[in-house]
């Protein structure tokens, strides 16, 4: 039997209520005179649901119940509230369609707030970073854990958090607009970046390890703690950092776009402004000059990363030679 307590194991009314909300707004939005709203790609509104879906999926049964007895099913579902689900929604671009789909006045406070410095705030990719570190981080802490597991209410605000972080951070990272809207593009490969490397550096810990953290297993499971814990860090390591590969190669999709619109668009900038021609070099010494700077700017991200990835490597093994 499924239960319907608000807080319980089985059936979240809260993701429920959640989701139709949003699926509402969405279609009323997709009800809008096309002038009024954007117009989705039909693979784009199939990605909202299947983010939505994955939402579902995580806070509800089988896999809701089953992550009160298993680590390793639990931290399956952090890895789709936290970060499949929002990757598919940030995709599907659905913030345009929901402003849409809302009454008239909220639309218009919603650009008042705009111009606001709260609204500019949210627009920081570094708090939207720190927030998805964190939300990983310290739902790890075995005390929380452990609380998080004994009391329904701390665990839905807990995965509440987690899905509204990943949603605020691939919304920026993958948002199509260019600078000053939108996020600098090695900024945004810096942050996927830093996200990465979080999960290697907690995952590759969680599984390398010779301890158990987080108690026994729920009854009937075959697995031992230590075995199903090992899995549980194997999910942060491993599937985690590829969702965040993919969203690493669609950000420098979304590089190589922008740069096809502004090339395309450099006969209009170019009448518009005189300054505008020094964009678009013609001679191979304009050019140097014109990708010195943002080539030199990419290849220390790259290096960074390169020096970050060596360096959770050789913390793990000191980590885990320590431990021995």
């Amino acid at each position: 039997m499924l239960s319907f307590d608000p807080l319980g194991a089985q059936l979240s009314p809260v993701s429920l209520i959640v989701v139709a909300a949003l699926t509402g707004l969405y279609m009323r939005g997709l009800a809008r005179p096309r002038r009024l709203r954007p117009q989705p790609a039909p693979w784009q509104v199939g990605l909202f649901f299947a983010g939505l879906g994955c939402l579902l999926l995580a806070f509800n049964a089988p896999l809701s119940p089953l992550g009160s007895s298993l680590f390793s099913v639990h931290q399956i579902n952090h890895l789709l509230i936290r970060l499949l689900g929002p990757l598919l929604l940030a995709i599907a671009q659905p913030c345009g369609i929901w402003t849409a789909g809302m009454p008239r006045g909220a639309r218009r406070r919603i650009a008042d707030e705009a111009r606001r410095p709260f609204e500019r705030a949210l627009r920081s990719p570094w708090a939207a970073t720190a927030l998805l570190v964190a939300t990983l981080y310290v739902w790890q802490v075995p005390a929380l854990f452990d609380l998080a597991q004994r009391v329904p209410a701390v665990e839905l605000a807990a995965h509440l958090g987690m899905a509204a972080a990943g949603l605020w951070f691939f919304s920026l990272l993958l948002d199509p607009r260019d600078p000053p809207e939108g996020m600098r593009r090695g900024a945004r490969l810096l942050c996927g970046i830093v996200v990465i490397v979080s999960n290697i550096l907690l995952g590759s810990l969680m599984t390398l390890k010779e301890v158990v953290l987080y108690g026994a297993t729920g009854p009937g499971v075959s697995l031992t703690p230590l075995t199903d814990e090992t899995i549980g860090g194997y999910t942060i390591w491993v599937p985690s950092s590829m969702i965040m590969i993919v969203a690493i190669v669609l950000v420098f999709n979304g590089w190589n776009r922008a740069e096809e619109r502004r090339w395309n668009a450099r006969h209009t900038l170019m009448r518009q402004s005189n300054s505008a021609a020094l964009e678009f070099p013609e001679t191979a010494q304009e050019l140097r000059l014109k990708v010195t700077r943002p080539n030199r700017d990419l290849g220390r991200t790259l290096a960074v990363a390169a020096l970050s990835m060596f360096a959770v490597v050789m913390v793990t093994a000191i980590t885990v030679v320590s431990l021995g």
